[in-house]
């Protein structure tokens, strides 16, 4: 895998949490799976973006929305407890993905 162009990761999550809402569940989770931190190629401010999909995070916990995310990036521990809290799973060899993505499924669906 490899990075590309841009991840609005906090834009992406409130586009389909639009969906969700209107989904009639008693528990609704948004599994996020990504390979790295958010970006975009028009905004330098690293930070902003962190700060973004947060707020994104704290939206959809608002609305009953559970977010979790399943992170690929070895360096994930540097920005993503910022983000998630401790909603996440750090992956860093993407050939463990199909071992490890049924068990946490099932871990955050009990």
């Amino acid at each position: 895998m490899e990075a590309g162009y841009s991840t609005r990761m906090g834009a992406a999550m409130r586009h389909a949490a639009h969906y969700l809402e209107a989904r009639k569940a008693d528990k609704k989770l948004m599994l996020i799976l990504t390979d790295g931190e958010p970006s975009n190629i028009d905004i330098t401010d690293e930070r902003m973006l962190i700060e973004d999909t947060r707020k994104a995070v704290q939206e959809l916990d608002q609305q009953g929305i559970y977010t979790y995310c399943v992170n690929l990036d070895p360096h994930a521990d540097e920005y993503v407890t910022d983000i998630f809290g401790n909603q996440y799973a750090v992956i860093d060899n993407i050939q463990r993905l199909p071992e490890k993505l049924p068990q946490l499924f099932l871990s955050l669906t009990k």
